[in-house]
């Protein structure tokens, strides 16, 4: 089959990966693929790294760029694609126009979701989500059951690393949180900030002599206020700001615990980076979070609920990780566990593979 792949976003992200993913999943599955993608995307070269033809049109006008619905129109025609994977509700807008205007034959289309946001996929012949409130969303709308999937994220497992069971962060002195994740408002970045003067305070109440250092990865507009808290809480010395960063496992060879704060998640990409490379889990119980992990199982898991509250129970966990290293290492143990079963590309291929089976019928 032809497939088309798209997505028209300027940054580097989990939806990012996923389209990359999407590309190579589609390519072993046998298909012709072509992408297309914003003409300033950053993560342009690894699109062509996988040796698919590559288009690139410019996004000026948003969702209503008759110039982009136009290119999109002329390489459907072009390719004589059989079908479009969009992601992101952009793409997703301007391929159903584009769509609608192929006169000559049925070109399908498989938008998949990143957010919660399904409302701009409605009449596509297939919906998809990465978490089961996408579907539920999705078919509450009136998007027809058996045309609605859930098709989580995956990861490359071809370096993962075999869990240390012998961890015991309780006998080191320095213990560094990691984060990652694009700087605004939603990932929580503040409160994981707060959370580390929080976890200082109760460190030296209960005289456990430890230093704390906080390496968050990723770019975004939230960055100077991000920044100014910093400054304000007197935590120039304990938080390092890294930019993005391309080389994920030596990220998290320099880490002790992994933490994700969002306050809105629908999957979290990072998450199943972490359990690969073996480090323990402190999570928020965003939709995303919640639905890959188990509290105590292998992660721990904050409610965002009472928010006001996040950031102690936020620093507590980090102390309840660094206390036990029995639970620490069940936690790692699990989690690659799960990875392997459930979040590895083959795992990906498989579900991608039967859910294009089931567009034209």
């Amino acid at each position: 089959m032809k497939i088309i792949n798209i997505i028209l976003t300027s940054q580097n992200g989990g939806a990012e990966q996923a389209f990359l993913d999407y590309t190579a999943a589609l390519l072993k599955l046998g298909h012709e693929v072509i992408a297309i993608m914003k003409d300033d995307a950053p993560y342009a070269n690894l699109v062509e790294k996988l040796g698919v033809k590559v288009s690139k049109i410019g996004n000026n006008l948003g969702y209503h760029d008759f110039i982009a619905v136009a290119k999109i129109v002329k390489i459907i025609k072009e390719t004589d694609a059989d079908l479009v994977v969009s992601h992101m509700s952009r793409s997703t807008v301007l391929t159903k126009k584009a769509i609608k205007k192929i006169k000559n034959k049925k070109v399908f289309q498989i938008a998949v979701n990143h957010s919660d946001n399904v409302k701009r996929s409605l009449g596509a012949d297939i919906i998809c989500g990465v978490n089961k409130n996408i579907f539920f969303k999705a078919v509450d709308l009136g998007q027809a059951e058996d045309r609605c999937f859930v098709i989580p994220n995956a990861i490359d497992l071809s370096d993962i690393i075999k869990p240390n069971l012998e961890v015991n962060l309780s006998q080191k002195d320095e213990i560094i949180i990691g984060a990652i994740g694009r700087l605004d408002r939603t990932k929580g970045f503040d409160y994981l900030i707060k959370s580390l003067q929080v976890l200082e305070k109760i460190s030296f109440e209960e005289n456990l002599n430890k230093k704390f250092t906080l390496k968050i990865a990723g770019s975004g507009y939230f960055e100077p206020e991000l920044r100014a808290l910093v400054k304000e809480l007197n935590l120039e010395d304990k938080v390092e700001f890294l930019g993005w960063i391309s080389d994920k496992k030596e990220f998290f060879s320099k880490i002790d615990i992994f933490c994700l704060p969002s306050l809105n998640e629908p999957f979290g990409i990072v998450l199943l980076e972490s359990m690969k490379f073996a480090k323990p889990i402190v999570s928020t119980d965003a939709d995303g979070p919640k639905e890959i992990l188990k509290n105590e199982v292998d992660a721990l898991i904050v409610n965002l609920k009472p928010i006001e509250k996040l950031e102690e129970i936020m620093a507590r966990s980090f102390l309840k990780v660094i206390k036990d290293p029995i639970l620490l290492n069940n936690l790692v143990k699990n989690a690659s566990l799960k990875l392997q079963e459930k979040y590895s590309y083959k795992a990906l291929e498989e579900r991608l593979g039967d859910i294009v089976g089931k567009v034209c019928k």
